[in-house]
């Protein structure tokens, strides 16, 4: 399952039109989100106009948990997630997360699953609740740590 996330669509259903750098804000939202989906076992691409529409590509940015992608020059970020979407050859694994009920309705269209925003953050959530796919920490105990170095510095001398 891969989710396609409408940027900015997202960004200002969560946040509104706040005063401030929109650079900011967007950085902001990524990381939150980003550290949000540590539970999540799927691929998460989110989608962004590109402000500086330069390339005739997309550009792409990595984080931990999730793909940033900027639509190329020439397109918006709806009409880059349609073509996605078109070029997919398994249409029906893709959800596309918006609140916009246009591109919602084009999307499911072409055959991809869709939720609204807030359906997206209750899964989230969910899933977080469940502890589904957060390791479980494991620390040693000083009794254990001084065995271990007893250990190393005995072999050390060997």
């Amino acid at each position: 399952m891969s989710f396609l996330i409408d940027g900015y669509n997202f960004l200002f259903r969560i946040q509104g039109l706040k005063k401030g750098s929109l650079e900011k804000m967007r950085n902001a939202f990524i990381e939150t989100l980003d550290e949000e989906l540590g539970c999540f076992r799927a691929t998460v691409f989110i989608i962004f106009d590109s402000a500086q529409q330069i390339s005739p590509y997309a550009q792409c940015a990595h984080c931990e948990h999730l793909d940033v992608l900027y639509a190329p020059k020439g397109q918006t970020a709806d009409q880059y997630i349609l073509e996605l979407i078109e070029i997919s050859k398994a249409p029906k694994i893709l959800t596309v997360v918006t609140s916009d009920t246009g591109l919602a309705r084009q999307c499911q269209y072409l055959g991809a699953q869709t939720l609204s925003i807030e359906e997206f953050i209750q899964l989230i959530v969910k899933r977080g609740k469940k502890g589904i796919c957060r390791p479980p920490s494991f620390q040693e105990t000083p009794a254990e740590i001084e065995r271990l170095l007893k250990i190393f510095e005995k072999r050390l001398k060997e």
